[in-house]
């Protein structure tokens, strides 16, 4: 995926839900950001942080759960 930044509109994928969002914010390297959406995703209401791991995966920082992101076009 490539690097998100603040603004980008996005699909989420948590714990098997899929939700439109969009990037809050977003770190100068897009590994650190914080997620708008309209929904709860496993008792995240309407926002998430999320940081990147070592591997790749995007996770949250409160449940450590990964978070799937991908750019809407």
């Amino acid at each position: 995926m490539a690097t998100v930044k603040t603004g980008d509109k996005i699909t989420i994928l948590y714990d098997r839900e899929e939700h439109p969002g969009t990037v809050i914010f977003a770190s100068p390297n897009g590994k650190s950001l914080m997620l708008g959406f309209d929904a709860i995703l496993g008792g995240h209401v309407g926002m998430m942080p999320v940081l990147q791991d070592d591997d790749g995966v995007y996770r949250s920082i409160v449940t450590h759960e990964p978070v799937a992101l991908s750019l809407k076009g």
